[in-house]
């Protein structure tokens, strides 16, 4: 097989602790035309020099490049500049605190050049740092090639459930592809929900794996999320609601496109969690959230004339539709009951 160039991506900001184990899985491939393009996103830890070590000592250092923000940007743009600056055909989202198994890229290389994928998705891992203990892990039952106009979407789509991992790290993109799409990272917070939704409608050729091929760590504190912090910055739910906002807007472009009604469906579900999110934790926020500030995230993307036709979950869009026009107050009443029947709040 011809050995085209994949560029492995890696934003490095503060992870002094994990990222030598990072890059020496990333070093240790057993594919060999790599390059390591390593975004510095303007940390203020010791991150940076671990790398300029391992360029210089190691005996693939020659492949790392590092490419330097002037300051930090956040790991959707870190990501933005990986995917400006890629030299490979393919490239490969490693975040700076996990690792990957030594076949990985030879793995997905191999299936990404025999069926001409754009991209090529595997199993993960969650392990927690400094443990061998494994929490829930999202793996592929068997291996599937998904190939035809709308074949992606439609498998997406088949329900509300989740079939591929809502992540960007573990999926090998052909470059040409992103390129062909206009396809960046558009968010600071929740900013791999709203890539997904971006990019999977407009896949031809989709690989999954149940190969576990990346090893996503927790680290300390992480497994509890908000529940560990007494006050959460309101910033951080108004940014994920600005996210969402953009997700919404953007459904428009799939208006004619045959799944349509189930992805609208499905940002609906999304930002319904968001909502829940909000109500869990609205009394330890930094600052007051008003009700018409949560009631705003549950905007449709669609118009009440595109649901009365829609052929799948009619019921659904029209009861959210709805409790999205009640007044601010009872509209946060009736979604915090729903969210505790449905144990999100």
């Amino acid at each position: 097989m011809n050995k085209p160039l994949v560029t492995i991506g890696i934003p490095v900001y503060n992870v002094e602790a994990y990222i030598e184990k990072c890059l020496a899985s990333a070093l240790e491939q057993t594919y060999e035309s790599l390059e390591l393009l390593i975004v510095d996103d303007c940390g203020s830890d010791n991150s940076i020099q671990i790398v300029e070590d391992f360029k210089e000592k190691h005996s693939r250092g020659g492949q790392i490049r590092i490419v330097r923000h002037v300051h930090n940007k956040g790991l959707g743009e870190a990501r933005n500049t990986a995917i400006a600056n890629a030299k490979g055909k393919y490239i490969y989202f490693l975040d700076s605190d996990d690792y990957i198994e030594k076949d990985t890229i030879k793995l997905m290389v191999e299936e990404a050049e025999q069926n001409l994928a754009d991209a090529v998705f595997a199993s993960s891992r969650k392990i927690v740092y400094g443990s061998n203990v494994e929490m829930p892990t999202f793996v592929y039952s068997k291996k599937e090639v998904i190939k035809g106009e709308d074949a992606f979407p439609r498998y997406l789509c088949q329900d509300l459930r989740w079939h591929i991992g809502i992540n960007a790290w573990n999926i090998l993109f052909s470059l040409e592809f992103l390129h062909a799409n206009n396809l960046l990272f558009a968010a600071r917070k929740d900013e791999d929900a709203l890539f997904l939704s971006d990019f999977y409608s407009e896949i031809k050729c989709a690989v999954l794996l149940p190969n576990v091929t990346y090893n996503y760590i927790l680290r300390p504190g992480s497994i509890m999320g908000n529940q560990a912090r007494d006050h959460i910055p309101t910033a951080e739910i108004r940014e994920r609601f600005l996210t969402d906002s953009r997700m919404t807007k953007r459904c428009a472009r799939l208006r004619s496109r045959s799944f349509y009604d189930a992805h609208c469906a499905r940002v609906m579900k999304h930002k319904f969690r968001a909502v829940c999110v909000a109500l869990r934790h609205r009394h330890r926020f930094t600052e007051p959230l008003s009700s018409s500030e949560i009631r705003e995230e549950l905007r449709h993307p669609a118009s009440w004339n595109d649901i009365i036709r829609f052929k799948r979950y009619r019921l659904f869009h029209i009861l959210f539709y709805l409790l999205s026009k009640m007044p601010p107050k009872l509209f946060v009443g009736i979604s915090y009951l729903v969210g505790k029947a449905i144990r999100w709040v």
